[in-house]
């Protein structure tokens, strides 16, 4: 069992790769030497010389219920009354059919669509639909984004330097 994990070690991410590296605090003159140890004018870094047995702890907010059974982006059905509208109950699904939902917004729902669409333009060897499929799933994504964004912020010129 490693100690003072919090100050010792350090991960980097690499494309789809999680490297762990481990903080040594003497001076080295620079590079990668013959024993994996990165250094630059004042701490290297090195592998960890510790077994790792039982794995790496990575912690991160999972998305619990990808797909459900009822669209969560329209009201309850059989509400008449629109003081008493309600969300509808949304029931995880483990095997996903044709009628399962995700569980998405619809903006980001909207961006799955043009990616799948993407990825079958692709296997079908259309690369200029891929292309445009996935400039319309990026778009999708970036206005998702700037709806999360309620705050306007607006700048004024100092009078000083303001043209008049």
């Amino acid at each position: 069992m490693s100690n003072n994990v919090e100050t010792k070690y350090f991960y980097r991410i690499r494309g789809k790769k999680i490297e762990l590296w481990m903080y040594r605090r003497d001076y080295g003159g620079g590079g990668v030497n013959s024993d994996g140890v990165v250094t630059n004018s004042s701490h290297s870094y090195k592998y960890p010389d510790e077994a790792i047995t039982e794995g790496l702890r990575v912690e991160y907010t999972a998305f619990i219920n990808p797909f459900v059974n009822a669209d969560p982006n329209t009201l309850a059905t059989g509400d008449e009354n629109e003081t008493t509208w309600t969300n509808p109950d949304l029931t995880a699904v483990t095997s996903p059919e044709e009628t399962t939902h995700v569980n998405l917004n619809r903006m980001l729902s909207l961006a799955v669509v043009s990616y799948v669409r993407a990825m079958l333009a692709e296997n079908s060897g259309d690369l200029e639909r891929k292309e445009y499929y996935m400039r319309e799933f990026w778009k999708r994504v970036a206005d998702n984004e700037s709806n999360k964004r309620t705050g306007v912020s607006i700048t004024y010129p100092i009078p000083v330097f303001s043209v008049r």
